[in-house]
């Protein structure tokens, strides 16, 4: 069982420890005028033998994104945009997910890896972490850049599957 677990251990050091993705995204830059915008990232994992959990953990880092103060008024109301001046998205080291694993491993172990990952690293997951990470307008206060995540493509080892 130890030598099973030691394998289990090898192999997800092995095989994932970095695994990149790509997101694509947008945010608002005028009324009705969203930009495109591109973060890379990658995430790896690592078994904690101790308290039997896969440890998932991520590094991203958003292109610069900025706009420039801008108002669109109506009849009715009128909208404002506070400036954003430029600045990325960026977490280091970042834990995202734990996924506690049974002993003995005699189970498909990358499937099991891969479905945390994917439940870890999804476009639901990322959007709420750029939301988390707080875009800040000129004085430093927290806008809301209207981030929307479109396209999220994970790379495991060469095969790019979309999520």
């Amino acid at each position: 069982m130890v030598i099973e677990e030691f394998d289990f251990y090898r192999k997800v050091r092995a095989y994932y420890c970095k695994v990149n993705f790509d997101l694509l995204f947008t945010y608002r830059f005028a009324h009705r005028l969203d930009k495109t915008a591109m973060a890379r990232g990658s995430f790896g994992c690592s078994v904690n033998y101790h308290a039997q959990t896969v440890e998932y953990t991520m590094q991203l880092v958003s292109d610069v994104i900025e706009r420039p103060f801008s108002e669109s008024g109506s009849f009715l109301f009128s909208t404002i945009y506070e400036a954003i001046p430029p600045q990325r998205i960026e977490y280091h080291d970042y834990p995202i997910h734990k996924l506690r694993y049974k002993v003995p491993i005699d189970y498909d172990w990358q499937a099991f890896i891969e479905e945390g990952a994917a439940s870890a690293i999804n476009r639901h997951t990322i959007g709420a972490l750029f939301k988390k990470w707080g875009i800040k307008d000129e004085q430093d206060r927290e806008v809301d850049a209207h981030i929307k995540i479109t396209k999220l493509t994970v790379d495991w080892k060469g095969s790019n599957q979309v999520g």
